[in-house]
């Protein structure tokens, strides 16, 4: 007598999601930082051979959510989708095995939007979801049960170092025509602070000592967000100010930038000579409604 029966299909199922090893993801100024999403795919019918036709993550901003990330193109700075998966080699040990390990990576943006403190969606993480199909169309997915930090990273770039040109005793760049243009290369809104050493020196290579000559004190130094006046700029000091340079934050592969006019005033009394000196300018955070 013979019997017959039959084997139905068993929806895969996914569990065990993470996204970046479940740590807060650091990016790396103007370029991408490989990101990882592993899962485990469960399929009752078997792990092996062509049982699993397909493994996708999609890693995204939990404001934006998984249906909108599967659903609309992608966007650098909130959402990842159908990012590859691939086998985890040996963590499928034959056909009456049923889980399998994937691992999935992709490029992140270095503008990709944070959610740490101060950010524009600190009440915000990052999640992924991994979603999987069998040779029979029936799919399974699931979400990290815990989402991640995407750090802050606040960073520039600015042009050539600052030269205020040929002047005489009593002469100054007036306006201040003297530009440092700065390029937002992180994923923050921009301003800084500028300081400077207490005097420039020509023997530079006793600075900031000042040996030789007759040093100009660092206030003759002054700096604006257009090109005013000399009498209108600001006073370089020792101590570290803010300016509101009001970068906005990067959302593209388009830079976004700001620009400082700088100029000085020879003091009477000053020997001639090529004077150099040292100014601090730091990359801080700008206000959240600024980026």
């Amino acid at each position: 007598m013979n019997s017959y029966f039959t084997i139905n299909n068993v929806p895969p199922t996914v569990s065990a999601v993470a996204l970046n090893n479940n740590s807060a993801i650091v990016l790396s100024e103007s370029t991408t930082t490989s990101v990882s999403v592993t899962a485990t795919i469960t399929d009752n019918n078997s792990c092996s051979g062509t049982e699993i036709d397909s493994v996708k993550a999609y890693a995204y901003r939990s404001g934006i959510g998984n249906t909108n990330c599967s659903a609309l193109p992608g966007n650098n700075n909130n959402c990842y989708p159908e990012i590859s998966c691939s086998l985890v080699t040996g963590s499928c040990t034959g056909t009456t095995d049923s889980s399998a390990n994937y691992t999935c990576s992709f490029d992140m943006q270095y503008y990709a939007d944070p959610t740490d403190i101060n950010t524009q969606f600190d009440a915000q993480n990052w999640l992924a979801t991994v979603k999987t199909t069998d040779d029979d169309s029936s799919n399974g997915s699931a979400e990290a049960s815990s989402g991640v930090e995407l750090n802050s990273l606040v960073a520039f770039n600015t042009g050539a170092s600052i030269s205020y040109g040929l002047l005489g005793v009593g002469e100054a760049n007036d306006p201040l025509d003297k530009t440092l243009v700065t390029t937002a290369t992180g994923n923050v809104g921009l301003d800084q602070e500028h300081s400077g050493a207490s005097k420039m020196c020509t023997d530079f290579e006793n600075y900031p000592n000042c040996l030789g000559a007759t040093p100009i004190p660092v206030e003759y130094q002054r700096y604006a967000l257009s090109a005013v006046a000399y009498s209108l700029g600001t006073e370089l000091t020792t101590t570290p100010a803010e300016v509101e340079l009001n970068v906005p934050k990067v959302t593209s592969s388009t830079p976004t930038t700001g620009t400082v006019w700088w100029g000085i005033s020879i003091p009477a009394g000053i020997i001639a000579g090529t004077y150099n000196g040292a100014n601090t300018i730091t990359a801080v955070k700008g206000e959240i409604a600024n980026w």
